[in-house]
């Protein structure tokens, strides 16, 4: 418990019973303060926001990390700004006044060196950051900085004075408002002091955002956000106290939920039918395309022909209704729905983009041969890695099946592991075939498509294609064309998944809450995970 917290009434006596803290004040009244009991469905790898790579340590930093702007449903507002600043010099410099009021948990105040600090790190290659960069590499000077070309202090970003901060980006970016939501800064006094142990686990850690992470060692399965005193807006954080677990059993989720030890539950498979039209179900599509992706750094998989055949021989539609059916959807296309419209007829991307994969056993067959022609073997065999859960399990053991049973002389041994370990082995290259997705925090086709630019943090299969980082290059100078730019962004996802189908997409998948009728304020969103800031107790 944190022992900082303060009641305006004075001195009190705090005991706690079957999730909810009494807190008993001297002159012998008494409040009750609610645990919100809610999950996750996998471990946290880093509380690092320089460091992170994968969906759940992302989820846990959105409750205790707040940026210069935050999403309020699905609006920007100001976050650690005191405003949501318009831009000069033909939209490429932002000035930011950083709130007087803003605090770390440990009373030292929010400055614009914090931002600096963080930004200069993830940019710089000793870094060694995997993080995707998205709202960074748009900065003056990222490409020279990142490549080791320039230092780091040389990337578009300085501290004018202790809550000034300004940013120059290399051109307008229209969607930047949306980037600096994940624009998020460390204590530097801090983060020099505790170096790589930064955002390791509890005891390593301070927060600018609504909440304190307590109890997480960086390795256990469970842990508290209490309320953060220092937040500049504490006084409008209603829920205090939010108790997760790490549930990956489906039916230890569902069963939770029904019998009130959760609030809030991540449902998945047959369970979802129970709540689907029921007034707890939030249903709210990722920002995410899943898929499998292949090591490009190794011979026996960076083959067009191999990729063709997995792309000819998956049946995506079977897959979402048949073996997941939980409302996730099929998609051939590296773009998720809902992230792009045509800016002429307003017709979503994928829409426009067509199926680029459909069922063709023949053609995947003759893919297959060729892969055998091209290695000059008869035979061969291929570890492909998923997360650990049952939904993954599910779709692994059906991608196995139909595989195996297509291909003379393939043998596939599924690998079930955790996601932080997945995502670990990826960034290593120590995989054949993997089903793996980029989550993006902005609806743009362009973040989703860099996952197959050379030198991005997150490009899994370590992808360099000088015809398909051209696509990409001329998408990002035709800001001021919209109908061109979303043409070119076109002609690249086709080019990724189809023409060279660097990845082999699957389906989008559905995050399923349920949700107690006793908690108001829950907002999902595909971009980030819901504020428990904004919620209450009704």
């Amino acid at each position: 418990m944190n022992k900082k917290i303060r009641w305006a009434a004075g001195a009190f006596v705090i005991c706690a019973i079957a999730g909810t803290w009494f807190v008993k004040h001297i002159n012998g009244s008494e409040n009750k303060v609610k645990t919100l009991q809610t999950m996750m469905k996998d471990d946290v790898m880093t509380m690092n926001p320089i460091m992170t790579t994968d969906i759940y340590s992302g989820q846990a930093q959105d409750q205790v990390y707040e940026g210069l702007y935050r999403y309020k449903g699905d609006k920007v507002v100001a976050g650690m700004s005191d405003k949501v600043v318009k831009p000069t010099q033909n939209g490429t410099v932002y000035t930011f006044k950083i709130r007087n009021n803003a605090k770390w948990s440990n009373g030292d105040k929010v400055t614009a060196q914090d931002f600096v600090t963080a930004i200069r790190a993830i940019a710089d290659p000793k870094t060694k950051s995997q993080n995707s960069a998205d709202a960074i590499s748009i900065m003056k000077n990222y490409e020279d900085v990142h490549s080791g070309k320039m230092s780091p202090d040389k990337i578009g970003v300085k501290a004018i004075n202790s809550h000034t901060l300004q940013i120059t980006l290399t051109q307008a970016t229209p969607s930047f408002d949306k980037l600096a939501t994940s624009i998020i800064p460390v204590n530097t006094k801090d983060y020099e002091k505790w170096g790589t142990k930064y955002g390791t686990s509890s005891k390593y850690m301070v927060t600018n955002g609504a909440y304190q992470m307590i109890g997480w060692t960086g390795t256990n399965s469970g842990f508290t956000f209490t309320k953060n005193s220092n937040y500049w807006a504490a006084k409008k954080v209603q829920i205090q106290k939010v108790k997760v677990r790490v549930i990956k059993t489906p039916m230890t989720a569902a069963n939770e939920f029904k019998n009130k030890h959760l609030d809030i539950a991540q449902l998945s498979d047959d369970y979802i039918k129970t709540y689907k039209n029921t007034k707890y179900y939030h249903a709210t599509p990722q920002a995410v395309v899943r898929g499998i992706y292949f090591n490009e750094t190794s011979e026996k998989t960076n083959n067009i022909h191999l990729r063709q055949a997995f792309g000819y021989v998956i049946n995506r539609n079977e897959i979402t209704s048949n073996i997941m059916n939980d409302g996730s959807m099929p998609q051939s296309n590296a773009v998720p729905k809902g992230i792009m419209t045509n800016p002429k007829t307003g017709a979503d991307f994928t829409k426009d983009a067509g199926t680029q994969f459909t069922v063709d056993k023949k053609k995947a067959q003759t893919e297959w041969a060729a892969y055998l022609k091209d290695t000059g073997k008869t035979s061969a065999t291929f570890t492909m890695t998923f997360d650990d859960d049952s939904t993954s399990r599910k779709v692994g053991a059906y991608i196995q099946y139909t595989v195996e049973h297509a291909f003379k002389g393939i043998t596939i041994n599924t690998k079930y592991v955790p996601h932080s370990q997945a995502v670990s082995e990826v960034l290593k290259q120590d995989f054949d075939m993997v089903n793996m997705g980029l989550s993006v925090t902005v609806p743009d086709a362009a973040y989703p498509l860099a996952i197959g630019k050379t030198g991005y943090g997150l490009n899994f299969s370590k992808v360099s294609d000088a015809t398909y980082d051209g696509y990409l290059a001329q998408a990002a100078e035709e800001t001021n064309d919209a109908k061109a730019r979303y043409a070119t962004l076109q002609k690249a996802n086709q080019y990724f998944t189809k023409i060279k189908a660097y990845m082999v997409p699957i389906y989008q998948p559905v995050t399923a809450n349920v949700v107690t009728d006793k908690i108001g304020g829950f907002k999902g969103n595909s971009f980030h995970s819901p504020a428990y800031q904004d919620m209450y107790w009704k």
